[in-house]
């Protein structure tokens, strides 16, 4: 099996196991902070354990600290990204949340454009019009003034994240997926921890409930299912990646049905649809071309 084909297979584990973020995040119970700090933390203790192979000690040998700098900064902008996620669900619903953040590729189309002056054609103009009259209808669900907060958070989240990945774009393609998941998850918990420190958020003192939603939180959707899709993306083109993403809030909105009971309204799905149909047209155009291929 080649690593494309490998990429492949690593797709579907890859979707499942983030589409269990929000359901450990209400799990746990943690302050947003504390949630965003132990969700780093854990996985990157976790990632510290690559390194009694000789293997990936070469690999980090081999990354110069100029770019593990460059990818530490980086790091900044998706930590603030677990920050907003991680607080919308506190205010609305799992669906609502999960579904807005991932428009992810409508922002990204939009900032791209911007930032790196790559075109954005009428049908992927028309395609964000329409996404952002689905995330209006999704919004504008539970116009309560906390529902309403969460979802604005939920999409901050998915801006946020847009702009990690046009930088996450170009620094994977020229770094191994360990060790560029190694500084990823360490630097992001040293900020989100000196972070929690300077606002005085309560980083420890949780219940042992608590501890097994972080720890879940940390392993599953983070190590296993992050890394998973940033092994996939030096394999496949960017656009296949994206569009397995959206499988993310399916997943999440059934999981939340069963574990919680917390069922979507009508106005919901049909503003969910409509963003996924519209990321559906934005993704399959806008083809990339795949990273340069690390194991």
């Amino acid at each position: 099996m080649n690593f494309t084909e490998r990429a492949r297979v690593a797709l579907l584990p890859a979707v499942l196991s983030v589409s269990t973020a929000s359901i450990f995040v209400r799990f746990a119970a943690a302050p947003p902070m504390g949630a965003a700090f132990w969700r780093s933390a854990v996985a990157g203790l976790a990632l510290l354990v690559v390194f009694l192979f000789p293997k990936f000690r070469r690999e980090m040998r081999a990354v110069a600290w100029a770019r593990i700098g460059t990818i530490a900064l980086a790091t900044i902008i998706i930590s603030l990204h677990q920050i907003c996620f991680i607080t919308s669900l506190s205010y609305t619903s799992i669906a609502a949340s999960t579904f807005l953040t991932s428009t992810q590729p409508v922002w990204t189309a939009l900032l791209g454009g911007w930032l790196i002056r790559e075109r954005v054609s009428a049908r992927s103009l028309m395609a964000v019009l329409g996404a952002l009259a689905g995330m209006g209808l999704i919004t504008l669900a539970r116009p309560t003034g906390s529902a309403l907060f969460g979802n604005l958070l939920a999409l901050a989240a998915a801006i946020l994240a847009s702009l990690y990945s046009l930088a996450a774009r170009r620094l994977r393609q020229s770094t191994p997926v360990v060790p560029f998941m190694v500084v990823v998850n360490v630097s992001s918990a040293i900020f989100l921890g000196v972070l929690g420190l300077i606002v005085g958020a309560n980083l420890s003192d949780y219940s042992a409930h608590t501890w097994l939603g972080l720890i879940l939180l940390g392993l599953i959707p983070t190590l296993i299912g992050h890394s998973l899709l940033t092994f996939a993306i030096g394999h496949l083109k960017a656009f296949v990646v994206n569009a397995s993403i959206l499988g993310e809030p399916v997943g999440a909105t059934l999981l939340a049905i069963f574990f919680f009971r917390e069922y979507p309204t009508a106005q919901t799905l049909a503003g969910a649809a409509v963003v996924l149909a519209c990321i559906l047209l934005i993704v399959f155009e806008r083809e990339l071309p795949a990273a340069a291929e690390q194991t």
